[in-house]
């Protein structure tokens, strides 16, 4: 009984000494919530300079106005960013991008979103 009694105790003043620390807000540094980081300017320059002396690359047809936030059917290729703006920005190493008329459109390729226009 005694042994019954002691274990008890232990459990009360473990679970006592538990329950405040969860109780207390936690301080933290800010995590970054994973929304796509756009192509500062002298990237965008980089993109408009390689499509400018790159006359055939590709251009898309959509059905409807390039706007930021439209998912890029399956069916419309995606192009990789040149290579020296996905090695200098290391977050968008994974980006690509579509010509549509006067417009180039940044897009995420895990989601075909559009996340930023930049003008051609």
């Amino acid at each position: 009984m005694r042994s019954t009694v002691s274990l008890v105790v232990a459990g009360v003043v473990a679970f006592g000494s538990i329950a405040p620390a969860s109780s207390q807000s936690t301080q933290g540094t800010a995590v970054e919530t994973g929304a796509p980081r756009l192509l500062p300017p002298n990237k965008q320059k980089m993109i408009q300079e390689q499509v400018r002396r790159s006359p055939d690359l590709p251009k898309a047809s959509l059905g409807e106005p390039l706007r930021v936030g439209m998912t890029i059917p399956d069916e419309v290729e995606v192009m990789g960013l040149p290579q020296d703006a996905a090695t200098t920005v290391a977050t968008v190493t994974t980006y690509s991008y579509i010509i549509v008329g006067d417009q180039i459109a940044i897009v995420e390729p895990e989601t075909r979103k559009v996340i930023q226009l930049i003008k051609r």
